[in-house]
Order: structure tokens, then sequence, then C-alpha cells
């Protein structure tokens, strides 16, 4: 048990800016994590810094060596690939949950948070889009908070945002569309028509992503 709420709130600050910084990109796929450069850089000692890797760990961003040495995790294609066919299944209940009693101010906000990027469309690097993208599934998310089930998809929208900052996966254009097409299934209060229009925009996803594992394995 920790002895104080200070050293709590200091060990909660060190893992979430260490995780930003693997998220970001800062700290990349298979770098090893220096301690004494990161607790300088941090300003805190290597204790809560020890702490927050242990976390990152649990949480699969970290992966230890066999001589405890730890290095960023390395999230390729087909891992990323595995985490969004939970993702497709989640989110796709979440829209079938939603879609009878979503509020017209919700689904309006998501049609506005896409109209705020769609002159951005034909950008593959848009950062715009790609903050726009990430808000949008996960205030789904948080919409489904009353369901009790929400908190499980906090991971895999965390390795979401990893993937993302490396890049959009898809072409904005294409998946535009398609969280259109969600918010209009949202609107009609379809549940079966909300849920398999998620499930289908994300295994969209994950057929590209298995085309470039294949082609990686292949070299």
């Amino acid at each position: 048990m920790r002895s104080t709420h200070h050293s709590e709130t200091l060990e909660d600050r060190v893992y979430v800016e260490l995780r930003d910084k693997i998220l970001t990109g800062k700290l990349v796929s298979g770098q090893k994590l220096v301690q004494e450069e990161l607790a300088a850089e941090l300003g805190v000692s290597r204790t809560p810094l020890r702490s927050a890797i242990a976390q990152l760990s649990r949480e699969n961003f970290v992966r230890m060596s066999s001589r405890s040495e730890a290095f960023v995790a390395e999230f390729g294609p087909n891992r990323v690939a595995d985490l969004f066919e939970l993702r497709a299944v989640l989110e796709g209940l979440i829209c079938r949950l939603l879609a009878p009693v979503i509020e017209r101010k919700q689904t309006i906000y998501l049609r506005s948070l896409m109209a705020s990027v769609a002159d951005t469309l034909d950008d593959p690097d848009s950062t715009a889009y790609r903050e726009a993208d990430i808000e949008f599934h996960t205030h789904l998310t948080d919409l489904a908070t009353e369901h009790g089930f929400s908190h499980l998809l906090q991971p895999v929208h965390l390795v979401m945002r990893m993937s993302l900052s490396q890049g959009i996966l898809r072409a904005p254009r294409e998946t535009h569309r398609e969280h259109l097409a969600i918010i209009d299934a949202l609107e009609a209060g379809d549940a079966d028509a909300a849920e398999q229009e998620m499930i289908k925009h994300i295994r969209k996803t994950i057929v590209l992503l298995r085309e470039r594992n294949a082609e990686i394995s292949t070299e």
C-alpha cells in the first residue's frame, strides 16, 4: 500500500507522462527505457518511475527482458489487428446499445465533429482528422459508461492512439463516409444497422493491417 497521497499523485503523474511519450511516439517501439535518463527528464526519483514502468508492462505498453531491462513494446500490424478485432465486437455492441437511447445533441456533436475536418479529407497525414477520428470513437465509448463496460475499451483506445500517432491507417475520405453511416444509423435508432456499420468500419482496417503483416512476413 502506498503510504501517502503525495506518493500516489506522483506515481500517477509519472505513469501518465511516460505513457504519453509512448503514445505520441517520443519513445519509439523497441526503444530501451534508460531509467537514469528518464528520471532526470521527468524530475523524479527512480522509485515512482519503476512503478510506472511496472504498470505499463502490465498493460503491454512495455516489455521486460530476461535481464529486467525495459523496452517500449512493439505494436506490429498483426498485433494491432488483433486488438482491433476486440474493438469491432465491443464498439459494435456499444452502437447497438446506444442506438435506441442516444440523444439528438450527441449525434449533432458527432456530425459537427466530422464536418469540422471535411476540408482535410485529401490529406493522408492530417493531424486534425486523426484527432477527430479518435474523438469520434472515444466519445461513443464514453456515452456507454452507464452500461458498465466502457472501461474495457480504454486500453484498446490507448493502443489506437499509438497506432494513429504513426499515421492514419486508411484514407480519410473513405473512413469519413463510414463515420457518417454510423451516425445515420444511430440517428435512425436502428440498433442492427448501427452495430453492423461500426463492425464493417473497423474490420476494413483489420483487413488492411493483416495485408501489411503478410507483406512484412514475405520481405
